[in-house]
């Protein structure tokens, strides 16, 4: 990975994801969908690629390259995305019992969200036995 640019890190990441998934659609609804997913995908990586060579807070982060300020903010986002998320698997699983649809699917975005939160609090717990309950003692 160090021999790509830090530049094209990001964009050709999203070449690639976007070729798996015109893959999964070309097996699931046939090769035409390839002719809409294709221009997309490059129209994506393309503009990544554009976005990533300007001299802004965003492009520091496509290239990975940011500093801490840069980072916290990505953090302070990512985590707004996983709240949305969350809520919005909340509510289309109440549209989906609203309508009678079939349940299953939002279930599943039900029950991850307890996992990854389970998940997150055993990885980025403190190590060293070092805790609030100690710090008395």
């Amino acid at each position: 990975m160090r021999s790509i640019p830090p530049r094209a890190r990001a964009p050709i990441g999203m070449f690639l994801g976007g070729a798996v998934v015109a893959a999964v659609a070309a097996v699931a609804y046939g090769w035409g969908t390839v002719l809409y997913l294709g221009p997309v995908t490059l129209a994506a990586a393309a503009g990544y690629y554009a976005w990533a060579g300007r001299d802004s807070d965003m492009a520091a982060v496509l290239r990975r390259q940011s500093d801490e300020r840069q980072a916290y903010r990505q953090l302070k986002i990512q985590a707004l995305v996983g709240r949305v998320m969350s809520v919005t698997a909340a509510v289309a699983f109440l549209v989906a019992v609203a309508v009678k649809a079939t349940l299953w699917p939002f279930a599943i975005f039900l029950a991850v969200l307890p996992l990854a939160v389970l998940a997150g609090w055993v990885m980025y717990r403190e190590r060293g036995g070092g805790g609030e309950h100690q710090a008395g003692h």
